[in-house]
């Protein structure tokens, strides 16, 4: 009688990109946004309504004051960025950060 054993050979799994999560604050309110999308869309689906024309970096409709933290942005906005301003259309949260809307 012969015996054989099976033996199974699995590739090893890749790691899973861990999302990157950060918190917004913006007065008394608090939401968690990931670096997978632009502020505005989180923003956006968090029930905070943000002024906005373009979404592309061309107007500036969505600027809003960065009080303090760090955003990128994937494409240089064609839009001037005033200092310690960010446009939420086309920034990308890197960091904890708090923002204020001021009329």
């Amino acid at each position: 009688m012969i015996q054989t054993s099976m033996t199974s050979i699995s590739k090893p799994k890749a790691p899973e990109k861990k999302e990157q999560v950060h918190r917004v604050l913006l007065g008394k309110k608090q939401i968690l946004v990931t670096e997978d999308e632009p502020l505005l869309v989180q923003l956006e689906r968090a029930g905070i309504h943000v002024e906005y024309q373009c979404r592309e970096g061309y107007c500036s409709s969505c600027s809003i004051k960065l009080l303090w933290g760090n955003v990128i942005y994937p494409f240089e906005p064609l839009a001037w960025v005033q200092s310690g301003y960010l446009l939420a259309c086309c920034a990308i949260v890197k960091s904890d950060i708090e923002i204020a809307f001021f009329d």
